[in-house]
């Protein structure tokens, strides 16, 4: 493309910006097509071990139905989005392209026949490409974090129950034989706990380990999403809201579901922690203590999302980008200025 303005030259920065990221995560995705499909296998084996029609199992399914949900509200944002950029021009009295001011090479003047006619041929393809590529593996991240988290969340409910479920248990041993004494029940409760308390490390355990494969296999993929995104919302502040106004929303929803996934799958991580302190844990035998006290030290290195191992993916790190790119902007805007004027 050529570019004869300055603002041209910022809004054709911002274009090839924004859409760089869908680009990444499609061929990343297509280059190690192997290793993401080997990943989807360790979710679904980690899958097969949850017994079905119990309390774990029902938790899960209640937690994955808000993450299934929210991929939907993800997947529909970028779509209607995307729609509503390639169908505007349309709607306009006029000849009209996504970008007026985008200039193909090649085809100038832009909204002359032919050049119209293959430039809409070119960009709107592109579109569409570029915004279902993006939504559909957003909406795949979001799944395979929000598996994690829907885990941890369910592994919680199970550990504050952990007591409560000992007693119902020994009243079930109790109907089978009355003769049993105080020094015994505390016995078989404390066997039942350890039991419990086993399967939910082996679940915690495989946690890790596919938080430790989604964080090594798409680390990469953050680093240069949030600089390419960066400098997209920087170049569209400085080339104009008025050019920008749709563009922009679609380069933000990308830095902020990033955001969202890594801090929901931080809370879970949280909420595991906090529930190993409310597990009535100083009922326990000795051996069981110290299993929970193991446990605790395992979940105070929480569970987190990060951009190449630089920032956490979280509200505070969201919070961090934005300010830093309003510096950038008005640093950058009053050299604008000046060389407008």
């Amino acid at each position: 493309a050529e570019c004869g303005d300055i603002t041209i030259c910022f809004l054709e920065v911002s274009l090839g910006m924004c859409s760089a990221s869908a680009i990444i995560k499609f061929f990343y995705i297509k280059l190690y097509e192997t290793t993401v499909r080997k990943l989807i296998y360790e979710y679904i084996k980690c899958d097969r071990l949850v017994l079905p029609e119990t309390r774990f199992a029902e938790n899960i399914k209640k937690h994955l139905r808000i993450v299934k949900r929210r991929a939907l509200i993800i997947w529909i944002t970028f779509m209607v989005n995307g729609t509503i950029y390639i169908i505007m021009p349309f709607l306009m009295p006029g000849r009209h392209l996504t970008e007026d001011l985008y200039v193909i090479y090649g085809l100038e003047p832009m909204l002359e026949s032919p050049n119209y006619e293959i430039a809409t041929m070119l960009m709107i393809p592109a579109i569409i490409i570029g915004v279902f590529s993006l939504a559909v593996i957003v909406a795949f991240m979001v799944v395979i974090v929000g598996y994690i988290e829907a885990q941890m969340l369910a592994l919680s409910e199970e550990l504050l129950n952990l007591r409560q479920d000992s007693e119902i248990f020994y009243e079930k041993v109790t109907r089978q034989n009355n003769s049993l004494n105080t020094r015994t029940e505390n016995a078989i409760k404390n066997i039942f706990i350890k039991n419990r308390l086993r399967d939910i490390i082996k679940f915690h355990i495989m946690n890790i380990k596919l938080r430790y494969n989604v964080e090594n296999k798409f680390r990469i993929i953050y680093i240069m999403e949030f600089m390419f995104l960066f400098f997209a919302i920087v170049a569209e502040l400085l080339g104009g809201l008025e050019n920008t106004y749709v563009q922009l929303p679609y380069t933000f929803d990308q830095i902020f579901l990033d955001c969202l996934i890594g801090q929901r799958l931080l809370e879970a991580s949280i909420i595991f922690e906090k529930a190993l302190y409310s597990c009535e844990w100083e009922s326990f035998n000795v051996a069981n203590q110290k299993t929970i006290l193991l446990m605790l030290k395992n979940s105070q290195k929480t569970l987190t999302l990060s951009a190449g191992g630089i920032a956490v993916l979280s509200y505070p790190f969201l919070m961090h980008v934005i300010k830093s790119t309003y510096s950038a902007y008005t640093t950058l805007q009053s050299t604008v200025t000046e060389e407008k004027d």
